[in-house]
């Protein structure tokens, strides 16, 4: 099972072709995580730390935004229920990187609901989580580290 060294990334949906971006980045509370077009910004880096939860099997990691550099700042959260916003918070959470095929990984919380993931699933381009449905591309990322 591959895993992430510390450091800092890009992560792009594969359905839309969009980045993981802090809109407008903003680091305000309860910003809205967004899909947005490639534009190189700091607003497009994360910021991926390996965790170790005790007795956990799984790829556990925070990602933070990096526009603060590689000391990182806020985190993710959202409700534990499908269509629920991915949003910025300076609460720490603990994500799952869990690899799909190819290179590509589904995002979900560690100590959340298993089967709810990361995804863009409308034209409106915000993250949000949706209900896991395998093979759907909309919830599926790359993560390749930045340079």
């Amino acid at each position: 099972m591959p895993s992430f060294t510390d450091g800092v990334y890009n992560i792009r949906n594969v359905g839309r072709g969009l980045m993981l971006d802090l809109k407008g980045n903003s680091t305000a509370e309860g910003n809205q995580i967004q899909g947005h077009e490639e534009n190189h910004t700091v607003a497009q880096q994360w910021l991926i730390k390996k965790q170790e939860v005790p007795g956990s099997t799984t790829n556990s990691y925070t990602v933070q935004s990096n526009n603060q550099g590689n000391n990182g700042n806020g985190f993710f959260t959202a409700e534990q229920n499908a269509q629920e916003p991915v949003l910025y918070t300076r609460k720490a959470f603990l994500l799952d990187l869990d690899p799909v095929v190819n290179d590509m990984y589904t995002i979900s919380f560690t100590l959340g609901e298993k089967n709810l993931v990361f995804s863009i699933p409308s034209d409106d381009n915000k993250v949000e989580l949706a209900n896991a449905l395998t093979g759907d591309p909309y919830q599926q990322w790359t993560i390749v580290k930045s340079t």
